[in-house]
């Protein structure tokens, strides 16, 4: 994780700075001020291996990743344990 910070400030870096962060958002703002203020209390290059639980929760709530893998599990299962309530349908070409 690089974080990036301007090489020098101005309005417009003012400006565009947010973008960058999960700051504006509702759902990963509280993940990120807890992964940066211990980033802050342990310093970047120890903290990368002591702040390792705190970036996984922010990873997971920005990417989704293991919810998305939950939901497509749980319709896979469905599908498998569907069973054909109502016979299919004619052809188009039957009418």
């Amino acid at each position: 994780m690089s974080f990036l910070s301007p090489f020098f400030r101005n309005p417009i870096t003012d400006l565009t700075g947010p973008i960058m962060s999960a700051q504006t958002g509702v759902r990963c703002a509280d993940f990120e001020m807890k992964l940066m203020n211990c980033y802050e209390a342990y310093g970047y290059p120890k903290g990368m291996e002591l702040c390792q639980a705190y970036y996984d929760d922010f990873k997971e709530c920005c990417t989704r990743d293991k919810q998305m893998s939950r939901v497509q599990a749980i319709q896979n299962e469905r599908e498998r344990q569907a069973k054909p309530e109502y016979e299919k349908p004619p052809a188009m070409h039957a009418f």
